[in-house]
């Protein structure tokens, strides 16, 4: 290449900045010199809340071999509130940072990047466009039994690519359970306060208890030691994913690397089984899924076996409901919010009582003598 395809795109931190010239450069860098772009035009996707997101179509100048005919691109929010929530939560150095490690070890499917940069106070972000060939989880309605082995199938390949990885080993960028543990923890217990005030009526005592018991011992479970880590996603709701279809059936592509941390590698699948597959069809399949999850992981990192999983997968199911009760005290108090809230708390608690994860975690401290 000669020096005009290597020249590095000047980051911007608008879209109205996205203009033929920038992505050209940015195409060109990416490894496409022959990309010429005459015009460009946006339109948003997303609900932008720790950024702003658009689908880019692009005209050129003659053919535009193997150059895409349109782009997404993520930029950090216009909203300066939502801009500051960024700063301060390292959003933007995060996803940068995750979508380069993945990106250089193929470690699972997420967009094809063409050009990432930024630091903590901006990312540019621009991906292969999926919003014509993939279609979106929806939260509300919960994943299938397809679509949730997809998910853990790829949650499998990116945690053992990154085996070992430890709170030492890991780069800086990434999240530390101890280190936001009293943001997390004073967040779900104001969260446990207002959901058994509203919400009295709509869950079943059992729940309610559940939410009482598991916000008491919220702080300890963000302070576990633990015997395995990995690279998580640490958000990977199903909305958080796309499905493609892949000889007849769904593939996920996982998006959305913003809490992306160092945790225990059941985090993520606690996680998404509790919250993103309603409650009859999870009994049915996390078993199976987990056996499934150790069967892909063992491709590439050995020591992991199903009896780990399901002490780690027991415990580790509490990190959906802690997030649901954090969200709680985050979100607006409205009838789309409280629907979807109300929805998440039922698969939530659910899963924990058939699991005993608070009687699991109390156990655990007792042995350690914490409690």
């Amino acid at each position: 290449m000669n020096p005009e395809t290597t020249t590095e795109p000047t980051p911007i931190v608008g879209i109205d900045e996205i203009t033929p010239s920038w992505m050209q450069a940015g195409l060109r860098r990416s490894g496409l010199p022959d990309a010429v772009v005459t015009a460009v035009s946006h339109a948003p996707i997303g609900a932008g809340n720790v950024s702003d997101c658009v689908r880019v179509e692009i005209t050129y100048d003659g053919n535009r071999g193997e150059a895409p005919e349109s782009v997404v691109v993520k930029l950090r929010p216009s909203d300066p509130g939502a801009h500051q929530h960024g700063l301060n939560s390292g959003a933007y150095h995060r996803e940068i940072g995750a979508f380069r490690a993945i990106g250089e070890r193929l470690a699972c499917r997420i967009p094809s990047a063409y050009w990432v940069a930024g630091d903590e106070t901006n990312i540019n972000l621009v991906t292969e466009d999926l919003t014509r060939s993939a279609v979106p989880g929806n939260q509300a309605a919960g994943s299938n039994a397809e679509e949730a082995e997809a998910v853990i199938v790829e949650l499998a390949r990116v945690h053992s690519a990154f085996a070992p990885t430890t709170p030492e080993s890991a780069p800086d960028w990434m999240i530390r359970l101890a280190d936001v543990c009293d943001y997390w923890s004073d967040h779900a217990r104001a969260g446990a306060e207002a959901a058994l005030g509203r919400y009295t009526d709509a869950l079943p005592p059992e729940y309610l208890d559940v939410i009482r018991d598991g916000a008491d011992i919220v702080r300890d479970w963000h302070l576990l030691p633990q015997q395995r880590w990995s690279f998580t996603h640490g958000d990977p709701r199903v909305d958080n994913v796309l499905f493609e279809q892949v000889g007849g059936k769904p593939s996920a592509v996982l998006i959305d690397w913003q809490v992306t941390g160092v945790r225990n590698p059941m985090y993520d699948v606690g996680y998404f089984m509790s919250g993103s597959v309603d409650t009859d069809l999870r009994r049915e399949i996390e078993m199976p899924l987990i056996r499934r999850y150790i069967e892909v992981y063992s491709r590439q990192a050995a020591g992991y076996d199903v009896a780990d999983a399901v002490c780690d997968y027991q415990i580790q199911l509490l990190s959906g409901l802690y997030i649901t009760l954090a969200a709680i005290d985050v979100l607006p108090d409205n009838d789309v919010v409280n629907a979807l809230i109300l929805a998440l708390l039922r698969r939530n608690c659910a899963a924990v009582i058939d699991w005993k994860s608070v009687a699991a975690v109390r156990n655990v401290l007792s042995a350690l003598s914490i409690r």
